[in-house]
């Protein structure tokens, strides 16, 4: 950090004496400018990172933290906020994105709150006019060194994630149609998240976060074709009048959800769309078996995308459900499209015995390239 902005900081003190006659004081070893007192007396102090705690019991007027997505994440909440309360003072944060981090759930927890409040700016290199046009195209092409993600990070300034744990976004396959030539069975399975009471209805339940509804066609040899995902912060009733009408549009027969107190606070509800409406569907309960989330999304899909089994009917759900894939797990982004997918596994086990089986063991036969050899 001394290196890189210390120059600038001696050289804007030079400057402020020019511009008003006083003197700065500047103390080379602690990295330090204090403004004269007809100015506020001020001190602007350069710190690094390395060892954040060394920021610890300061008062800050304004903080700057620079190539934030670098810093630990224990930076703004434990050390710079508290500082910045006695004055509310403010902070103003910069860098290059870094995958899906915690710059990344700042921003992102940021964009809806009122502007008086918080402000997000993206600027990409396209926007620097200090660069000339064709030294723009010419770094692109140098930086990126081909790769389309490391484009879009680095020059265009976007938070992009093409691979994870389990999944990269190539597994899986976008189609425009689902295939005529075959049958299929159809699932719908629903991921719920937790309702709270409505202060203004107390029989009634609200949405605390997104929710998830996964439909999917699978063929007589186990490909998944996803017809449909949708997600989003629904409310009681609107969950289950969306569950409904899915499972009507897709002729789904059975509806799949976890069991317990969230399958139980939108099933009154479900029943009475499917009354209202006459349409009538099994309500069945999933379990998660008591694995880990990670386990049971691991067992359910990593297998059939790296085989390329999973196929996605072009929708605009499609970049969410891939990005939610491709950055499992992530306590930075929501899992609910791929977790309500995972549990389409469970309701296809009790039709496996209607795979056709020689087809599968055709389709996966070993063939020997010498048959002297037998390989």
């Amino acid at each position: 950090a001394k290196r890189n902005a210390w120059p600038y900081f001696k050289k804007f003190a030079r400057e402020i004496e020019k511009a008003t006659g006083l003197e700065c004081r500047t103390l080379e070893k602690t990295s330090l400018i204090e403004l004269p007192p007809e100015l506020g007396g001020c001190r602007i102090r350069l710190l690094g990172m390395d060892d954040p705690d060394a920021a610890r019991g300061m008062k800050l007027r304004f903080a700057v933290l620079d190539e934030y997505a670098d810093m630990p994440p224990r930076v703004w909440p434990e050390i710079i906020r508290p500082a910045l309360a006695d004055v509310r003072g403010g902070a103003l944060f910069i860098g290059t994105p870094k995958g899906r981090n915690h710059f990344y759930k700042l921003v992102e927890e940021a964009i809806p709150l009122p502007e008086e409040e918080w402000g997000v700016f993206n600027f990409s290199m396209d926007d620097n006019p200090m660069i000339h046009e064709d030294e723009r195209r010419d770094l692109a092409k140098e930086y990126a060194r081909g790769s389309s993600d490391l484009y879009e990070q680095e020059i265009q300034a976007k938070f992009i994630t093409s691979s994870g744990q389990l999944f990269n976004a190539a597994q899986f396959k976008i189609v425009q149609l689902i295939p005529e030539d075959r049958q299929f069975d159809t699932y719908l399975a629903v991921d719920l998240a937790g309702f709270e009471t409505d202060p203004d209805h107390k029989t009634e339940k609200r949405r605390l976060d997104d929710s998830a509804i996964a439909i999917v066609k699978i063929d007589s040899v186990g490909r998944w074709f996803v017809v449909e995902v949708q997600s989003g912060k629904w409310d009681v009733r609107e969950t289950a009048l969306k569950i409904v009408t899915l499972a009507h549009k897709h002729k789904v027969p059975i509806i799949g959800i976890e069991k317990g107190a969230l399958k139980n606070a939108v099933e009154p509800y479900l029943r009475e769309y499917m009354g209202r409406y006459n349409r009538w569907f099994e309500i069945k309960p999933l379990t998660h078996g008591n694995q880990r989330k990670y386990d049971r999304v691991q067992w359910a899909l990593q297998g059939r995308a790296q085989k390329g089994d999973i196929y996605l009917l072009q929708g605009e759900w499609n970049a969410k459900l891939i990005d939610q894939a491709v950055s499992f797990p992530s306590k930075y982004v929501h899992d609910d499209c791929i977790d309500a997918l995972a549990y389409i596994d469970q309701l296809a086990m009790e039709g496996i015995a209607k795979f056709d089986i020689a087809a599968i063991e055709a389709q996966t036969q070993h063939q020997p390239l010498d048959s002297q050899a037998g390989y």
